[in-house]
């Protein structure tokens, strides 16, 4: 009887790690490969999450092998509770999963770069070394570093904000996958030019873009000179989207460069740093689930202009008397989309995929899983 047993539970074991397999095929597929429907529901503002017909990451129909993401609709499913956001019971419904399935999409860029300080001009780093590793953290040699830094400053007297870079350095990891780069004419400048009680640094941003042979990864490091913390906003087409302090409306001052009526953001792209207006949009009217999500208040901003190969914004706010940055990562430096964790002692299927965002090279390590009931 045992025998008998063992003859028929091998192939059914065998048929159900085979469904499982060619279900995680075609959810995964589904889920990168598709634009969804509407194709624009990731920069369209209008559309609220419930309305989105079918889930797709897909910038464009895919026609080939590579996976080529849109990053609008990976906005979207940033760890950041929005109006505008998918939540993980609403990417399962969309998915059709229902409660036989789970699994965790998680997106790492495929260079791991890290930035060190090595030297300061008062209390402001100055040197910097960069290093560059496998995610098992082997050194990368000869990869093509390119950097700059974008620091921003609030002038008091003027009432003006300033956004300052400096030239774009270049350089090429050695052996062990480091390379120094020295900013301290740059720092000691915009301290000597800048002097004085009216005069308050802000905040700056480490913008370190890596090329390995054409897989390409762009990381960016910020800190901030004041009390404020960093607070991290989503972009949506040209639209930003940021949380008010609990209790306080954030304030944003005007720019330097459209001092007029508008204030100034600053647009990292990977040939440099734009100065772009930016102003209140009409969509904090026209979409108020954007602008009170789950009893909290959001602020709307709309770019006058949108570079073509833009990956993060940065702008400066006021709350309580004190000056901070806010940022906008358009292209994420790591994601994890799905279930947090994955049950001990569950069967589960692993499928690993190079793929794009824009020019950016990442892995994609999707785990999937079914339930017992």
């Amino acid at each position: 009887m045992a025998s008998i047993l063992n003859i028929v539970e091998m192939p059914m074991r065998h048929l159900s790690q085979q469904q499982l397999s060619s279900t995680a095929e075609t959810v995964f597929g589904n889920l990168l490969g598709y634009t969804g429907d509407p194709e624009d529901w990731g920069s369209n503002i209008d559309l609220q999450p419930q309305e989105l017909k079918v889930i797709g990451l897909s910038k464009n129909l895919k026609t080939d092998v590579i996976f080529t993401l849109d990053m609008d609709k990976l906005s979207r499913l940033l760890p950041r509770d929005t109006g505008a956001s998918i939540g993980e019971d609403m990417l399962y419904g969309m998915l059709n999963l229902g409660d036989e399935y789970r699994f965790t999409l998680r997106l790492t860029p495929v260079l791991n770069i890290s930035a060190i300080p090595t030297d300061y001009v008062g209390p402001y780093a100055s040197k910097f070394l960069v290093r560059v590793t496998t995610h098992e953290m082997t050194p990368v040699g000869n990869v093509v570093l390119t950097v700059y830094i974008l620091t921003a400053y609030y002038d008091k007297s003027e009432k003006l904000l300033y956004f300052v870079t400096n030239e774009t350095k270049s350089d090429v990891t050695r052996w062990n996958g480091s390379a120094s780069f020295d900013y301290t004419s740059f720092m000691t400048g915009l301290l000597t030019e800048r002097p004085g009680k009216h005069t308050e640094l802000v905040g700056s941003l480490l913008i370190v873009l890596g090329d390995f042979y054409g897989m390409k990864t762009v990381t960016v490091f910020h800190w901030s000179f004041t009390a404020q913390p960093v607070i991290e906003g989503i972009v949506l087409g040209k639209y930003l989207i940021f949380q008010d302090v609990k209790g306080t409306k954030i304030e944003i001052p005007k720019g330097a460069k459209h001092k007029e009526s508008l204030t100034d953001s600053a647009e990292c792209t990977f040939g440099g740093i734009i100065v772009t207006a930016v102003e209140d949009s009409e969509k904090a009217k026209s979409c108020p689930w954007l602008t009170d999500h789950n009893d909290k208040h959001f602020q709307i901003l709309e770019l006058t202009y949108l570079e073509p190969d833009i990956f993060w914004v940065a702008l400066v706010a006021k709350t309580k008397n004190d000056y901070g940055l806010i940022v906008f990562p358009r292209i994420p430096g790591y994601l994890q989309v799905g279930s947090d964790t994955i049950p001990q002692g569950t069967r589960v299927v692993g499928i690993r995929r190079v793929i794009f965002v824009e020019s950016l090279a990442y892995f994609a390590d999707f785990y999937f899983w079914g339930i017992s009931h």
